[in-house]
């Protein structure tokens, strides 16, 4: 009988965790499976309360890649007239933003505000 019960815990766990698991990976910004996921033109990682690189320069359409690479969580908040959000990114978190528009967007960290980076999207070539 403990065997049983032993064996049920078990596969209670692993579904448990294969759940967790796949809610964590969802986003609201993901495309769906029958399109191809965005190019990444650039990848910024967060580290040591900064971002890294600080300036970023890609073409319309590309697409930025954000890493929290740091202990501690941080997000992205865009200055207006951008009015971009990341989400809290825990430690280990991604965000990927694609850039429509030409411009410069200027963002930082709303829970450290000396943490600042800019992303300068250049038309096409």
């Amino acid at each position: 009988m403990r065997s049983r019960t032993r064996l049920a815990t078990a596969v209670f766990l692993a579904l448990a965790t294969v759940v967790m698991v796949a809610a964590s990976c969802s986003s609201k910004s993901a495309t769906p499976s029958e399109e191809e996921p965005p190019a990444i033109a650039a990848t910024v990682h967060i580290a040591d309360g900064k971002f890294e690189p600080r300036e970023t320069e890609i073409e319309i359409g590309g697409s930025v890649m954000w890493i929290n690479d740091d202990v501690v969580g941080h997000d992205l908040k865009f200055l207006p007239p951008n009015k971009l959000y990341s989400g809290v990114m825990k430690p280990g978190g991604v965000w990927i933003h694609t850039f429509t528009s030409a411009g410069t967007y200027d963002y930082y960290c709303d829970f450290h505000n000396t943490m600042k980076g800019s992303v300068v999207v250049r038309p096409a070539p």
